[in-house]
């Protein structure tokens, strides 16, 4: 009795250490029994939750196959996934719970190993049966089939899955109860006899199915099916340590296999986005008058070339020539003030003016000063320069034509400027660029920009200049995606001399993603998906093929880049390479067409 309790609680430890809390019980409350969890917990929603009864980490026995108890294994219980979720106990990459994930976390079933495996999974016999030499004997004890659980993952009851358990097949094969062709126990194989599970599903029907009577969820967890080229070898994978072997060349011919050599080219990767082409913002320039005025001579047209500093246009500007007035009226008033302030100091010291009077011519001095900078720099907002208000000064100047003037070399390519029309202040009448750089704007799926990089070489087609190609470089990539088109803006450079780039005409950028020397490519016929890894299978003589695991990089059309698993000059079956990834998954082909031996690593 001491052992049992103790086992609970060891249980109920490796419980807590998901990070998962019973649902509705205190620290103190006993855990439930399995038979007292009939129905779907109310916190997790689940059908035998283990997180609300421990006990069921021994009642529902070891998934061998995936190395923990089958009460928490995801890979055969599909209800358990948003409970880990909701817990923070997930692993995205790999698509397990973080505290099962030997891959990002190496050692971490190793509890499992030390705790679980000590359990008995039944009340029957622990050593090995005397017929069939197998701990656990399903044969000699059949009601193994309903306390050992259920394999979902195989579809069968876990005392008797071979695919879990390395031990029965030997037993399996003394009842002659054996498919050599498909690796698997004759009542089992679906392939040959065909609802051979059927007889089975009373096993599983026995516990509450997950979920059953449960409201609909109000979230629904999905996932997106990655492309096949993309999905990571399993870090487990020993599929390279095998060997696929025909009895004779003649059987290789006869099957129908064809090769092709892996090939070493030159990769250009480029990624396609419409495109706008636009003024470059820091030379492109909206001029606008100063203050309201009529317009009374435009001095350049459309398409003009321009200097810096060069008049566009000119107006009748009243607020001009007040303020040079102004400016004239403050010149004298220093003027005036500077010789009072003088004569009032020459008086001071001869004892025949107080102080007061000083003190006063000089303070309005100060004034005058100030009026008179006041008005030079409302000269200057207006845009004269201060060469101009010097002419302004010595002229005595009080005209009110104000000029628009460039800002710098470029190109009229605005006007908006009619003689005799009042032009209004901060509204633009005329504008200029330098057209000999533009500006391209891309739109570039969100799902893509990560290839982009500022410097990288862009490929330009404009409509209208079809056959021509124009190259630039990237220069900036947004912040932001457009919550409309879920696109990333990316600007692009062009040096534009002769004037092909026109303002918003629309364009095809190509960005150079990869320019490698050489890169090596393999047919796409000969990449099969294994199971857990990508693999193409090498020719090695006339009658031996070895699967060679891959890690692929773009999709060339025809082709893959392989990043890793062959380096170019190997023969790689094409045509018939899914014949031998079958042979390879089920150990061997009827017949004695051929065999699969396992290499010493």
């Amino acid at each position: 009795m001491k052992a049992i309790h103790g086992r609970l609680a060891a249980m109920t430890i490796l419980a807590a250490a998901l990070g998962l809390a019973a649902c509705d019980r205190t620290a103190s409350d006993p855990p439930a029994s399995a038979s007292s969890v009939s129905a779907s917990c109310e916190e997790h929603a689940i059908a035998d939750c283990p997180f609300c009864d421990p006990t069921l980490l021994d009642t529902m026995g070891f998934c061998s196959e995936h190395g923990v108890p089958e009460a928490i294994c995801t890979r055969c219980r599909g209800d358990l996934e948003a409970a880990y979720r909701a817990a923070g106990d997930w692993c995205g990459g790999h698509g397990l719970p973080e505290s099962q994930c030997e891959a990002c976390n190496p050692g971490v079933l190793d509890k499992w190993k030390s705790e679980v495996s000590q359990a008995p999974s039944s009340p029957e016999p622990e050593g090995p049966c005397s017929k069939h030499s197998v701990t656990d004997c399903p044969f000699c004890s059949p009601s193994l089939l309903e306390s050992m659980g259920f394999c979902n993952g195989h579809g069968v009851p876990e005392a008797v899955c071979t695919r879990c358990r390395d031990d029965l097949e030997q037993g399996f094969r003394d009842e002659g109860d054996w498919c050599g062709e498909h690796g698997l126990p004759e009542s089992q194989c679906e392939t040959c006899s065909p609802g051979a599970l059927e007889k089975f599903e009373k096993y599983k029907s026995s516990r509450a199915e997950p979920g059953a009577g449960d409201p609909t969820p109000e979230i629904a967890v999905g996932t997106v099916e990655t492309p096949r080229y993309r999905r990571p070898s399993s870090l487990a994978c020993s599929t390279d340590a095998s060997i696929v072997r025909f009895a004779g060349a003649e059987v290789a011919e006869r099957v129908g296999l064809r090769t092709e050599e892996v090939q070493r080219a030159k990769l250009r990767r480029t990624l396609e986005a419409p495109a706008t082409v636009e003024y470059d913002s820091r030379a492109h320039a909206r001029l606008a008058p100063r203050a309201a005025g009529t317009i009374v001579e435009v001095r350049h047209d459309f398409g003009a070339a321009v200097e810096a500093g060069e008049t566009l246009v000119v107006l009748d500007c009243a607020d001009l020539g007040m303020a040079k007035a102004d400016l004239l009226q403050a010149l004298a008033r220093v003027e005036l003030w500077e010789r009072n302030s003088e004569r009032e100091r020459g008086l001071l010291e001869k004892s025949l003016a107080t102080e007061r009077d000083a003190l006063e011519a000089e303070t309005l001095l100060a004034e005058s000063r100030i009026a008179l900078a006041a008005a030079e720099r409302r000269l200057a907002n207006l845009g004269l320069t201060s060469e101009e208000i010097d002419e302004v000064k010595a002229n005595e100047d009080t005209s009110s034509q104000l000029a628009v003037r460039a800002p710098f070399a470029g190109t009229v390519v605005g006007l908006e400027a009619v003689l005799g029309e009042l032009a209004s202040e901060g509204t633009p009448i005329v504008s200029v660029a330098d057209t000999s750089r533009m500006w391209v704007i891309l739109d570039v799926d969100q799902a893509d920009v990560r290839f982009v990089e500022v410097g990288r070489p862009v490929l330009l087609s404009v409509e209208g200049w079809e056959g021509e190609t124009h190259g630039g470089r990237v220069t900036w990539i947004s912040s932001e995606v457009d919550p409309h088109t879920r696109n990333v803006k990316v600007r692009a450079e062009f040096e534009n001399p002769e004037g092909h780039l026109r303002a918003r005409s629309f364009a095809t950028g190509r960005v150079v993603t990869r320019d490698d020397q050489e890169a090596v490519f393999v047919p796409k016929a000969a990449v099969q998906w294994e199971g857990c890894c990508n693999v193409a299978f090498e020719r090695t003589s006339s009658t031996e093929f070895v699967p060679r695991k891959l890690r692929l990089g773009y999709d060339a059309g025809e082709h893959y880049e392989v990043l890793e698993g062959l380096s170019g000059g190997e023969t790689v079956v094409t045509q018939g390479s899914f014949i031998l990834k079958t042979e390879l998954q089920k150990g061997s082909i009827g017949a004695g067409c051929c065999e699969v031996d396992h290499l010493a690593q």
